[in-house]
């Protein structure tokens, strides 16, 4: 279950002194679990570049299906994320053709717009071109910074920038797509009781029988609410590659928990509520 795993790595030293808040990780972490991935950790990182080919060889290390790292794109002196995954994978950083050709179209088109008076290429814009050999790069059609793809046995490595609205179409356009083609050969399903009044230590102990009791099923809880109008959302999660077997896993799970918290059973639709490929 869960078989296919991503770490998320954050690059703002804006977000460690709480100036601003991280959306990234929220945005990237809510579609991948759409499509049956496990999110194994989000971390924040300085832009301090030996913190990051720390946390870069940490998470190539640990052999995830893919690594999502977002900051330190752009054309400033710290924009280093690209030079930390060279050293992090053992790669050379050399300049991308294709890379330098984006750029150049993106500054044009920041200049016909009156964004910027300036087109010309200097060295800190075409140091955005520098990427580990092997790279694959995607055109910014929001700013000016590309997106890079490194593909490392096993893990598919991903540097997207920090700025919100470029990060959300490259992780749209670009990342989406591969990352659902690559994604489990299996059908997720969910199921949700919500129980109402009482506080969570008083269902602890059931929770983790249920939890022993159907080892295939991943059992979360959400406090909503407080007080009297206080309710745990119980989820119930599993995937299979046949749906039949997962409805017959969430059916049990779900009568299980039901029958220990005393509540009946809810009438569904035939089919699980399961999304998947």
């Amino acid at each position: 279950m869960f078989d296919k795993s991503v770490i998320i790595l954050v690059v703002s030293r804006e977000i460690l002194e709480g100036a601003v808040v991280d959306r990234n990780a929220a945005f990237i972490a809510n579609r991948l679990d759409d499509i049956g991935y496990r999110v194994r950790t989000i971390q924040v990182i300085d832009r301090v570049e030996a913190e990051m080919v720390a946390a870069l060889t940490w998470a190539i290390s640990e052999r995830p299906t893919f690594i999502l790292m977002t900051g330190g794109m752009g054309p400033n002196w710290d924009d280093n994320a690209r030079a930390c995954l060279a050293k992090a994978s053992g790669r050379e950083l050399v300049e991308d053709p294709q890379a330098l050709e984006f750029i150049e179209a993106s500054y044009k088109r920041l200049h016909a717009r009156d964004i910027i008076g300036d087109p010309e290429l200097n060295d800190s814009r075409r140091g955005m071109a520098l990427v580990p050999t092997g790279a694959v790069c995607f055109q910014n059609t929001v700013g000016t910074a590309p997106a890079v793809k490194l593909r490392l046995d096993h893990t598919s490595v991903f540097l997207l920038p920090g700025v919100p609205a470029e990060m959300q179409r490259f992780f749209t356009v670009d990342v989406m797509p591969v990352m659902s083609a690559e994604g489990p050969d299996t059908v997720r399903g969910e199921r949700q009781v919500d129980y109402h009044g009482q506080d969570e230590s008083s269902i602890s102990r059931v929770l983790s029988d249920i939890a022993n009791r159907h080892p295939m099923v991943s059992v979360r809880t959400r406090v909503q609410g407080a007080d009297r109008t206080r309710t745990i959302r119980i989820s119930l999660v599993s995937e299979s590659e046949n749906a039949v077997q997962l409805n017959d896993l969430l059916d049990q799970a779900e009568q299980d928990l039901r029958d220990r918290l005393g509540l009946e059973l809810q009438t569904r639709p035939t089919d699980a509520s399961a999304v998947g490929d």
